[in-house]
């Protein structure tokens, strides 16, 4: 099955937002087998959307489009769906009465322009919103016109099925995980000819390069193997993301556990987390599993370090600050000073130290107390590695802090 999403809004085409919805989505759909073949953004111009949807109709089995959904006169994408399907608009009193009592349960009176989202083209079915007062658009467009006009891509069923959703990113999400998710493993069935069952994992690894990691994995990363398994780099994190598509959950699953379990066993310790994970999660989570504390000190990283650790999952249970320095202070000097303004077990630090163009990135153990630390720096254990200050430069200060929480979870 192959897809399109659309995105509708000046905003986007303007560059004031950025679109992340698209990417979230394609993720989604290639979850569930479904892959996605273009990217549309478009302003809100209505017979530029209109054209837009006619496109996506003539050559792919599935469109998702997000935004133009709201009250206002720029709100486009209801018409310009009907236009696109040559069918008139409806309003839907039944979805009209949903609105106002949503606005009532809110303690407000529903303004006249919000009976526009009550709108729907002939055929479609609302699609729910529990946390705002836009209902998505669920409609399916023949291909085949009246005129006998038939445009359609080679290969492609008589019709498409679009569905419509709002650009607000959590409302999207929740329509998509719940109403649209539903609909969709029922439209992948039916394209199949049978039950199918889609899974995915996704194992990620730091510390390696993308070819290494293949190298490593030459019979894992092969298109003609089953489950399929795909590589991608993303600022220095290599995924490898498993697919399994067969007819029962046990099997799918199956599949999937022998192929992680061939990646874990080939990497090793480069493997840092799978899914939704990321360094900082897996940092805090293995600190408050230890019942250990931190605290983190940085110079030349703008912060990023403190901000990264502060977001980890759990890190209100182990994280008690963070201090940003200027200059070019002695790494040592800096991890002293931040174990006398907390009491933690342990510091992470990010700095410059060594040869000069090198920044190192270290964590120091509080030695026991009555303990005298190696040499005469008083601290405990104290482990650090020194890298090359190469690299772009609007990316390096990422790469330090992510090799920073790397040697931290390795330790």
């Amino acid at each position: 099955m192959k897809a399109e999403i659309i995105s509708i809004g000046d905003e986007l085409t303007d560059g004031k937002i950025q679109d992340t919805n698209s990417s979230w989505l394609s993720r989604e759909l290639g979850d569930l087998g479904i892959r996605t073949l273009y990217h549309t953004t478009v302003g809100d111009e209505l017979d530029a959307i209109v054209d837009v949807f006619r496109t996506a109709v003539s050559r792919v089995d599935l469109i998702l489009a997000t935004g133009g959904l709201g009250p206002t006169a720029d709100d486009l994408t209801r018409e310009a769906i009907a236009k696109a399907a040559r069918v008139p608009l409806i309003r839907d009193d039944t979805l009209l009465e949903t609105i106002r009592d949503m606005f009532k349960r809110r303690g407000r009176e529903m303004p006249l322009s919000n009976e526009a989202q009550a709108l729907l083209p002939f055929g479609a079915t609302a699609i729910h919103n529990p946390n705002g007062t836009a209902p998505g658009i669920d409609l399916t467009i023949n291909r085949t016109f009246p005129e006998g006009e038939d445009t359609r891509t080679s290969g492609l069923r008589d019709s498409c099925r679009l569905f419509a959703v709002p650009g607000v990113p959590a409302e999207m999400k929740e329509m998509f995980r719940g109403t649209v998710g539903e609909a969709l493993q029922h439209l992948i069935d039916d394209h199949a000819g049978r039950k199918r069952v889609i899974r995915s994992r996704t194992i990620h690894c730091f510390g390696i390069g993308e070819s290494q990691a293949e190298a490593m994995l030459p019979d894992i990363i092969n298109r003609n193997r089953t489950p399929r398994v795909g590589i991608t780099a993303n600022a220095a994190v290599i995924s490898l993301r498993i697919m399994a598509d067969t007819p029962s959950e046990q099997e799918c699953r199956e599949q999937i556990r022998e192929t992680a379990e061939i990646i874990y066993r080939k990497l090793g310790d480069f493997v840092y987390g799978e899914d939704e994970d990321r360094l900082q999660d897996v940092v805090c989570r293995k600190l408050k599993t230890a019942g250990q504390t931190l605290a983190v000190v940085e110079a030349g990283t703008r912060g990023l370090l403190t901000g990264a650790i502060a977001s980890g999952d759990g890190a209100e249970a182990v994280f008690q600050g963070g201090l940003v320095l200027a200059g070019t202070p002695d790494i040592e000097e800096m991890i002293a000073k931040t174990f006398s303004l907390w009491d933690v077990d342990i510091v992470l630090a990010v700095g410059p130290y060594g040869p000069s163009g090198q920044t190192t990135v270290a964590f120091a153990e509080r030695p026991p107390a009555g303990a005298s630390g190696p040499g005469d720096s008083g601290l405990g254990r104290v482990v650090a590695e020194a890298f090359p200050r190469t690299g772009h430069p609007a990316l390096i200060d990422d790469l330090f802090v992510r090799r920073a929480m790397d040697l931290l979870r390795r330790r």
